[in-house]
């Protein structure tokens, strides 16, 4: 196995991690729930930039600041999602990343899928709408939220595509935070809830699991094109059906299910046709 597939893989198992616990917090604000996991963020890839002696300035600062702001908008509507829809949900509409990942891979990177692949590509999006259509749960402003937050993650990986070799997998996880710390505060400080001991160590944990994924990830996108394993996301989304189901007693729809079916068979198979070189 590739170590970009590898790593991709051990990023996916972190990343559902950090789902359940940001659903068990569903009384904590999604936002404040960013703020804490970028705080956390900003103290290890701080500590790790000057250990390591990388320096901050950069001149492809643009794509790092492109990277930290996409990253941003992408976790806080994606955050929310899970805390308002159920959690298989959310996690599942999220993860048409991969597929906006392709398609604005053709303008950001200059990577353009193969013909074969468009079918698969719009398979994904057929699915998202039988969720849609299918599960009352799921609302319009939340189902357009979980969009734009995948619109925007597809767009962060490409920024870090981009970056390959033009600056240190730390500096572009610090610029992470540093981004996103000052975009919470203005839409935090007015609904803050103070978190109790338990809730501030789950918080911290958020942050711990968030950095091993981003350090996993980062290193997986910059080793491998997008097109070739952004479909192993799909592991995150079987793991929240797994505890939608067990830890919360989410129930879903065959038609629901049929509409998953069909972004992991258009996920998958537009992975599989990606150009080889």
């Amino acid at each position: 196995m590739k170590n970009g597939i590898t790593f991709i893989i051990i990023a996916s198992f972190f990343f559902s991690i950090i789902n359940i616990l940001v659903k068990y917090l569903s009384q904590i604000p999604a936002i404040e729930i960013v703020f804490f996991r970028s705080l956390v963020s900003l103290l290890i890839s701080g500590t790790l930039l000057i250990k390591h002696k990388i320096p901050f300035k950069n001149k492809y600062w643009p794509l790092l600041i492109g990277r930290g702001l996409s990253g941003a908008l992408a976790l806080s509507l994606y955050f929310y999602a899970i805390q308002v829809m159920p959690l298989a949900t959310a996690v599942t509409i999220f993860y048409l990343a991969p597929i906006f990942t392709v398609l604005l891979a053709i303008f950001m990177v200059g990577e353009s899928p193969s013909p074969k692949q468009w079918p698969f590509l719009l398979l994904a999006f057929v699915g998202s709408a039988f969720i849609k259509n299918t599960d009352v749960r799921v609302e319009v402003i939340p189902f357009i939220i979980s969009l734009v937050a995948a619109f925007f993650a597809g767009m962060a990986y490409n920024f870090i595509r981009k970056l390959k070799g033009k600056a240190d997998t730390h500096l572009i996880i610090l610029y992470f935070p540093l981004i996103t710390i000052p975009f919470c505060l203005p839409f935090m400080l007015p609904i803050w809830k103070t978190p109790n001991m338990f809730e501030l160590a789950l918080l911290i944990l958020i942050g711990l699991c968030t950095q091993l994924a981003q350090v996993f990830m980062t290193k997986a996108y910059m080793m491998e094109k997008a097109s070739r394993i952004s479909h192993y996301n799909y592991l995150t989304t079987f793991w929240a059906v797994l505890s939608g189901f067990l830890i919360f007693n989410e129930k879903m729809n065959i038609i629901s299910i049929f509409g998953m079916v069909l972004i992991f068979i258009g996920i998958f198979f537009s992975a599989r046709l990606a150009p080889k070189s």
